[in-house]
């Protein structure tokens, strides 16, 4: 983790993460706001169906891109690095066009196919949501491979700048076409996030890359696996509640929990772009045998992480009953238990990014999909079980006791078959030290509702946080000097916040 080009990757990484995450939000605040909870459910639902086609269509060549093309750049294998996007760029612009015709299908033949099967959702939106679902589905799918090519080639600097340009083109579509035409039009202006990304890849990739055969099926098994993981993610680890919650009970109850999830994402979405480029660090070190370093690197992974998601997680879930109202309006108040419940919980799932990358890295993908597949049948089981009965806590509680068990998996079996050990010591010592800082955000936020009230409770809470952090010696020197080297690199004025805070942990 001390590398100067991954904290320079980091650094990219999070700007670029940042800029999307920024757009996705203020995105769901903006339909909120503009459709209500039954239109924010519907344009949820919608996301979370495009999001599954893209994974269904990518046939795991994103990944595998950003996975190999690191490990060919640490072998001196440069021609073959360059020529590795282009090699799979045509069977992934086939699946795309597929799953676009698919679309165009249903736009064209919608009302026939509801008088014979009445399944399909969106029964009271007009027959242009396809078409606008179609439009974002294939921008988001060429976008991603974009993506993926950049940091494979590690020019995060490059991703970092379109992310941040597309961040305004997708504001200002998402706030055009809600007003002007509802779920379609905001459907249409969430594909301005990927637009540009898109662009770069068709005029940048190419279709001619030749690799050798026995890379290419090397990397076709990897992809294979990978599709799989990413199958099953899509089922365990998205939204899939909303599709159960929408059909048994309605537009507003998705809308209520689409508030809860977005709450989640926004506070691990900081910590989670910071790494962007863990996966070309593991891969790079796994590709030289430098086990030693690798546990090293989980490890530090693992405790700077921590650091980062619990306070965000905890603290969110504290200060939610003042949050969601403010930031989406008093018809979603109904939303502050399960995102109380979901948020918490978040904390815990969010540091499967890093066992993940490193499962990817050393090519052990296949215990992903084993365990991923028994999430997956679990949570559809209780979509059809617990959801039409408990409804929105039911869908809460299934997500959060069936994405624990999968982190408390992946965790023995690092340990068990890999013989890699995490800081559990300091890992719960950065955890209790969150849950007091939670407890103080929480009573001032009962004490003290509103605006003023919950500025008092972020600060103070962060104030005990990183008193306690401090006290306790929950990081060990060598992980406090990587945060400083990594939070020095960041925009000047971020620094009258981030330094004091850097240096009280310091000495």
């Amino acid at each position: 983790m001390a590398l100067p080009k991954l904290a320079r990757n980091t650094l990219h990484s999070s700007l670029a993460g940042a800029s999307t995450a920024i757009g996705n939000f203020l995105g769901v605040v903006l339909v909120a706001r503009i459709l209500g909870p039954g239109g924010a459910g519907n344009v949820a639902l919608a996301i979370w169906i495009v999001g599954t086609a893209v994974t269904l269509c990518d046939l795991g060549l994103p990944l595998t891109v950003a996975r190999f093309v690191p490990e060919l750049t640490a072998r001196g294998q440069d021609g073959e690095a360059r020529a590795f996007p282009s090699a799979f760029f045509a069977p992934l612009l086939a699946t795309t066009l597929a799953g676009a015709l698919i679309c165009a299908f249903l736009y064209l033949f919608h009302d026939p196919l509801i008088a014979v099967v009445n399944i399909l959702p969106f029964d009271n939106e007009p027959n242009e949501v396809w078409a606008a679902l179609g439009a974002l589905f294939a921008l988001q799918a060429i976008g991603n491979y974009g993506l993926a090519q950049l940091r494979g080639a590690q020019r995060f600097d490059l991703a970092a700048r379109l992310a941040m340009a597309s961040f305004f083109v997708q504001l200002a579509g998402v706030a055009v076409g809600a007003l002007a035409f509802g779920v379609p039009g905001a459907l249409v202006g969430y594909g301005g996030g990927s637009a540009l990304l898109a662009a770069h890849a068709l005029a940048r990739i190419g279709f001619k890359g030749a690799i050798a055969p026995d890379l290419r099926r090397r990397a076709w098994k990897f992809s294979m696996a990978s599709w799989g993981v990413g199958l099953i993610a899509a089922i365990v680890w998205s939204r899939t509640e909303l599709a159960f919650l929408n059909h048994w009970r309605g537009p507003y109850e998705a809308g209520l929990y689409s508030v809860a999830n977005t709450l989640a994402l926004v506070a691990t979405q900081a910590p989670l772009l910071m790494t962007g480029g863990l996966l070309a660090h593991f891969s790079e070190q796994w590709a030289v045998g430098d086990r030693a370093l690798l546990q090293q690197s989980l490890a530090s992974a693992l405790r700077f992480m921590a650091f980062l998601i619990f306070p965000a997680c905890f603290g969110m879930a504290a200060v939610a009953p003042s949050v969601v109202p403010l930031v989406f309006g008093p018809a979603f108040a109904d939303a502050v238990p399960a995102t109380t419940v979901l948020v918490a919980a978040q904390a815990f799932a969010a540091l499967s990014t890093v066992t993940s990358a490193l499962l990817f890295a050393v090519e052990r993908n296949r215990f992903l999909v084993r365990i991923g597949a028994v999430g997956a049948v679990a949570l559809i089981a209780c979509g059809f079980l617990v959801v039409p009965a408990f409804g929105l806590m039911g869908a809460v509680g299934a997500r959060v006791v069936i994405q624990l068990s999968l982190v408390a998996a992946a965790f023995v079996y690092i340990a068990r078959a890999l013989e890699f050990s995490v800081s559990a010591r300091s890992l719960a010592l950065i955890a209790l030290a969150a849950f007091v800082c939670a407890l103080v955000a929480r009573e001032i936020v009962t004490l003290t509702p509103g605006p003023i009230g919950l500025v008092v409770a972020i600060v103070a809470g962060a104030l005990v946080y990183f008193a306690l952090v401090r006290l306790w010696r929950a990081l060990p020197r060598e992980d406090v000097t990587r945060l400083a080297a990594i939070f020095r690199k960041l925009p000047p004025w971020l620094s009258p916040i981030v330094a004091p805070l850097v240096q009280f942990l310091e000495h």
